[in-house]
């Protein structure tokens, strides 16, 4: 009856993370599947170990899939968190969307003219380097001449305060020595 106490107090979050060990995976791959970061899909398996006394990740991996296993009808689980779980309120879409990469158009979408689709304007997300799920960054020209000229600013300011503080530290030096002799 303990052991059944244990694997109740773990998560959803705790046993997609086992599932993801036991069917070989890393815990990048985990968090990709989840949609996590992988140090959030490693402090999930240690809590995990902790909580079924296992011995390393593989072992709680391999505990959880018993339990699952000898578990006819899992019970319906607590919510991992205040206020549920959507996923359970709603069956799930019968035609998922299509994933759209920025940068890409979306082929046999309603009136495809084979156009590029429209890219959002915002100007506070125009970085000058490629976001997760984009081929590419999506700056004009005149963007990307505009970040070259506050990048080189910013070089040449952080260059000159360092020459500062080498001048006032080379001085400070040349005080300190005479001081002292």
């Amino acid at each position: 009856m303990e052991d059944t106490a244990r694997f109740d107090r773990l998560t959803r979050r705790h046993r997609e993370c086992l599932r993801g060990v036991r069917q070989l995976k890393g815990s990048k791959e985990i968090a990709d599947d989840l949609g996590i970061e992988k140090s959030t899909v490693d402090s999930y398996l240690t809590e995990a170990v902790r909580l079924l006394g296992a011995r390393n990740r593989r072992d709680a991996a391999l505990r959880w899939a018993e339990h699952e296993a000898s578990v006819s009808a899992p019970a319906p689980a607590a919510p991992d968190k205040i206020g549920g779980d959507s996923a359970r309120l709603s069956e799930p879409a019968a035609v998922l969307p299509v994933p759209v990469v920025p940068d890409e158009m979306i082929v046999g979408a309603p009136g495809d003219t084979g156009e590029a689709t429209a890219r959002p304007s915002s100007p506070g997300s125009r970085l000058p380097y490629r976001r997760k799920g984009q081929r590419g960054n999506d700056l004009s020209v005149g963007d990307r001449l505009i970040w070259i000229q506050a990048i080189t600013l910013g070089i040449a300011i952080g260059f000159g305060m360092l020459m500062t503080g080498l001048q006032v530290l080379t001085r400070l030096i040349e005080v300190v020595t005479r001081h002292l002799s």
